[in-house]
C-alpha cells in the first residue's frame, strides 16, 4: 500500500531562510501532518477490518450489521487525533461494540494513547503535576491539565509489582511524609519500601506500601512465595539487610536465611545514644563510635576460582573473624565498666546480626551488603519527590508515587520499558518507509 502526501508550498527567493523552513515544516507536521496521516491510516485499517470476517466480541457470532458511528478525540505525543469509529450490532446477543477498539486495545472511554501515558508518568516522577503540565505543553504543543495528569497517575496499573520472585538479598526501609489529615487530625504518614539485590548487583523492586504494617507486608510476601502449606517455606533471599528497626526485623526476617544489621547505622546511632541516653561526653561518644567502626568492618577478598588461594583467604578471614568477635566482647565489657547501660544493651542485642556478611562469605564465597546505602539513595529521591515537591498526599497517592520512583531508579528500568512495549503492542508488524516526494506545479 502506498500513500501520497500532498503539501501546498509557497516560497520566494528573496530573504529565504533555511532555519525558517525547518521551523515551519515542523509546525505543519506537528499540527496537521502527523495527526492527519494517522487519522487517514486508521480509516484504511478500519475499512479492511470491516471487510474481513468480524465476529462479535461477546458471543462470537458473525451476524453483524452497522449500528452507528462515533468520533473520539485521542491525545497522543504527536497531537490530538480524531478517530471515526464504526459501531456494529450483533443480531444474536443484541449487543454493540467497536471492532477498531478491540483491534487497537483501546479502553471504552479512553482519551489518551498508551505512549502518552508512559511519557506523562515519567514526567511527573521528577516534578510536580503543575510543572509537568507546563513541560508537556511546551513539548507536545497542547495542554494536559494537571488534574488530568493526576487522574491518569492514580488510575495507572503500571505500578503493580510482582513479589513472586527470589533474590540474593533483601533491603527494607521506611520514611515519613505529610499526608492529608485523618479523622484524628494527624497528618503523619509512613511509606515502607522493599527492594531486592540479585547476584549481578541489579536492584529488583518488590514494592512500596503506605496502608500496611511490616507484619502485613511480611505475611503478604510470604504467602505469595509459599506455594503449598504441605511444604516448608523456603526463604526468598540469602540475607535481609536493615537499619535495625525492631518491628521490621521481627516480621521480615523469616523471608531470608540470615539478617545483617546495617553497620553504618550502628556507628551512626551509637554517638547520640552515648551522649544523650548514657550522658557521656561528646569526646567519649565520638571516640567509642569510631572504635566500634574499626572493630566491625573488614574488607573481604573477591571470590577466587583457584581453590588453593580460596582456602588461604578463608583461613585468614576465619582468624580475623575470631579476633573481631573477641574485640567486640571486650568493647562491650568496657562499656559496662563505664556504666553505659543503654549503649551496652543496644550492642548486645545487635551482636548476632553484625557479622552475617562474613558468615555468608565463609559458607558460599559470596558476601551480602553490609550497609543499606543502596536503598538509602533511593529513599533520598523518594523523600525529595513526596516531601519537597509534593505534600498533603493521600496514602494511595504517596504509595503510587513511591512505586513510580522505584521503577525509574532501579536497575530493572528495562522492565519498565518492556512492560510498556507489551502494553502498546510493539509485536505488531507495522513498517513505514519514505518513498520520496512527487512535485507538481
Amino acid at each position: 500500500m502506498k500513500l501520497s502526501l500532498h503539501i501546498g508550498a509557497e516560497a520566494t527567493l528573496e530573504n529565504f531562510s533555511f532555519s525558517q523552513l525547518i521551523v515551519i515544516t515542523k509546525e505543519l507536521f506537528d499540527a496537521e501532518g502527523l495527526p492527519g496521516f494517522i487519522k487517514i491510516f486508521m480509516q484504511i485499517i478500519e475499512q479492511k477490518l470491516l471487510a474481513s470476517e468480524v465476529k462479535c466480541k461477546y458471543c462470537e457470532s458473525e451476524h453483524l450489521y452497522g449500528h452507528s458511528t462515533q468520533e473520539r478525540k485521542i491525545k497522543t505525543t504527536v497531537g490530538s487525533i480524531c478517530l471515526t469509529l464504526s459501531r456494529l450490532r450483533c443480531q444474536s446477543c443484541k449487543r454493540t461494540f467497536c471492532p477498531l477498539n478491540q483491534l487497537l486495545d483501546l479502553d471504552q472511554y479512553s482519551r489518551k494513547s498508551r505512549e502518552l501515558e508512559k511519557l506523562s508518568l515519567e514526567t511527573i516522577t521528577n516534578q510536580s503535576f503543575r510543572r509537568s503540565s507546563d513541560i508537556l505543553e511546551d513539548t507536545l504543543g497542547f495542554e494536559i491539565p494537571h488534574t488530568t495528569l493526576h487522574s491518569w497517575f492514580i488510575k495507572t496499573t503500571a505500578t503493580i509489582m510482582n513479589v513472586q520472585k527470589r533474590t540474593q538479598n533483601l533491603i527494607a526501609d521506611g520514611t515519613g511524609f505529610k499526608k492529608k489529615k485523618d479523622s484524628e487530625g494527624s497528618n503523619r504518614g509512613e511509606v515502607k519500601v522493599m527492594v531486592g539485590l540479585d547476584s549481578k548487583g541489579n536492584v529488583v523492586p518488590f514494592g512500596a506500601w503506605t496502608r500496611a504494617s511490616w507484619k502485613d507486608i511480611g505475611k503478604f510476601i510470604k504467602n505469595k512465595n509459599h506455594y503449598s502449606e504441605k511444604v516448608k517455606f523456603r526463604p526468598i533471599a540469602s540475607a535481609l539487610i536493615t537499619d535495625g528497626e525492631e518491628e521490621l526485623i521481627r516480621h521480615l526476617k523469616k523471608l531470608a536465611s540470615s539478617h545483617q544489621r546495617c553497620l553504618f547505622h550502628m556507628t551512626y546511632e551509637l554517638k547520640p545514644l552515648l551522649q544523650y541516653r548514657d550522658i557521656a561526653s561528646k569526646e567519649h561518644a565520638i571516640e567509642y563510635s569510631k572504635k566500634l567502626g574499626d572493630i566491625i568492618y573488614i574488607d573481604l577478598p573477591e571470590q577466587d576460582i583457584d581453590p588453593i588461594k580460596n582456602m588461604e583467604h578463608k583461613l585468614k578471614i576465619e582468624i580475623k573473624y575470631k579476633e573481631m568477635q573477641r574485640k567486640l566482647d571486650e568493647f562491650i565489657q568496657e562499656l559496662k565498666m563505664m556504666g553505659y547501660r543503654k549503649t551496652t544493651t543496644f550492642i548486645e542485642n545487635s551482636k548476632n546480626q553484625l557479622f552475617s556478611y562474613i558468615d555468608n562469605w565463609l559458607k558460599t564465597g559470596v558476601s551480602n551488603p553490609r550497609v543499606t546505602s543502596l536503598v538509602e539513595r533511593m529513599m533520598r529521591e523518594i523523600k525529595r519527590r513526596i516531601k519537597k515537591i509534593g505534600f498533603a498526599w493521600s496514602e494511595r497517592g504517596a504509595e503510587q508515587m513511591t512505586r513510580l520512583v522505584l521503577l525509574q531508579l532501579s536497575s530493572t528500568k528495562d522492565q519498565w520499558d518492556v512492560y510498556w512495549k507489551n502494553k502498546m503492542g510493539f509485536d505488531a508488524k507495522i513498517k513505514l518507509r519514505f518513498l520520496g516526494v512527487t512535485v507538481e506545479y
